[in-house]
């Protein structure tokens, strides 16, 4: 394990992917604040002479825009990074190599998902550092607590949709095809939670869904996490650990 651990470790810093999450995340920490500041004043120079009232920003506002950023784009970059974590290995021949040395596929599939995952988390919590320090800079003393809350909230969410696409990357051979089918839940959950209320809450974006509420912004008042978000939690963790034993269970089966 500790081997195929160094591995990914070595992968990540030789194809400078190391790079991509963690700056794309700060970006977001760092223009969410930002905008949030400039959006009055922006909006009352396009309004033409129309009079636009709006709250004035409040610290929250910052944090509430990162996350904005994160659930439209920064999912998405996640998915792009990582639809060929494993199908590219295959397509390659360098998975069949691999296994031609004493490694299991389900080491390789659990060193892929430590590594990468804590990557992927990691960047996040960067960039979610950023979005906090920037909103007390430029907004004023946000609710450190309610943040962090939100935070963690939202980690359980990053981590599904990084397993659902290690999990679609060992079920077909193609990284586009991963990533084409990665998309599906990215864009399927939200929609299924509003056509059906208790999967808005209970389900995997409840998480999401929870840390909006929490954080608030815009003149809305900040709502306290509530027992659905935990299960939502719980619910995510659980199902990141059955895609990594489905991931698995598909390269077991699959000709290398």
């Amino acid at each position: 394990m500790t081997i195929l651990l160094a591995k990914e470790m070595r992968e990540l810093l030789r194809t400078h992917r190391w790079l991509i999450l963690p700056v794309l995340f700060v970006v977001f920490g760092i223009s969410g604040p930002a905008l949030a500041r400039l959006l009055p004043v922006l909006l009352e120079s396009a309004g033409a002479g129309l009079e636009i009232v709006l709250p004035p920003p409040s610290p929250t506002d910052g944090y509430a825009q990162f996350l904005k950023s994160t659930n439209e784009l920064g999912i998405l970059a996640v998915i792009l990074v990582f639809m060929g974590i494993i199908a590219s290995e295959r397509k390659n021949g360098t998975l069949a190599a691999l296994l031609v040395n004493p490694v299991s596929r389900l080491t390789f599939v659990w060193a892929k998902w430590l590594v990468n995952g804590a990557y992927t988390l990691l960047s996040f919590t960067l960039g979610a550092a950023f979005a906090i320090v920037y909103s007390y800079l430029l907004l004023g003393t946000p609710d450190l607590a309610a943040l962090l809350e939100a935070t963690g909230l939202y980690l359980s969410y990053l981590l599904l949709a990084f397993s659902w696409t290690l999990c679609l990357s060992a079920l077909v051979r193609s990284p586009a095809a991963a990533g084409g089918l990665s998309l599906i839940p990215l864009f399927l959950l939200p929609m299924l939670g509003m056509l059906w209320r208790p999967l808005a809450e209970y389900g995997p974006y409840g998480v999401v869904n929870a840390a909006t509420r929490l954080v608030g912004g815009m003149g809305t008042p900040s709502i306290a996490v509530e027992s659905p978000a935990l299960v939502s939690l719980v619910l995510n963790l659980l199902v990141s650990v059955l895609l990594v034993a489905a991931a698995y269970v598909a390269l077991r089966r699959a000709e290398l």
